[in-house]
């Protein structure tokens, strides 16, 4: 698709947005009307809702699991306590996946936890 706006159309464009969103600064001239002002406060409601903040955990939760990932494999081949909602597991720490972890217990159980069920990690 071509869209061809001409370079004021375009300023013209972005200053109402920013507008609408931040509203005005005090170098723009024009008058605030009702209008933009409730649209503003619905904007901000909307970005305030618990829907929006799933959707962004959501949408964010591939970069919270690689961050966590990375933390867990400075303990790889270590003993480890993970502690989850339903208690702690210890062991050496034996496998990292994408979204698990795999903790040999010292009777040889392997146990595999999800990141999300994970509330803590420590050297042991």
């Amino acid at each position: 698709m071509k869209i061809i706006v001409n370079e004021k159309e375009l300023k013209e464009y972005f200053r109402g947005l920013r507008g609408l969103i931040w509203g005005k600064d005090q170098r723009d001239e024009e008058v605030e009307t009702d209008k933009e002002e409730a649209v503003r406060c619905s904007l901000r409601k909307e970005l305030y809702t618990e829907e929006f903040a799933a959707f962004l955990q959501e949408n964010h939760s591939d970069l919270q699991r690689d961050s966590f990932r990375k933390v867990l494999l400075r303990y790889l081949h270590e003993t480890v306590e993970l502690g989850t909602d339903a208690g702690s597991v210890t062991g050496v720490l034996d496998e990292v996946g994408w979204d698990y972890a795999e903790i040999i217990e010292s009777s040889g159980t392997r146990v595999l936890i999800r990141f999300t069920q994970i509330n803590y990690v420590h050297a042991v």
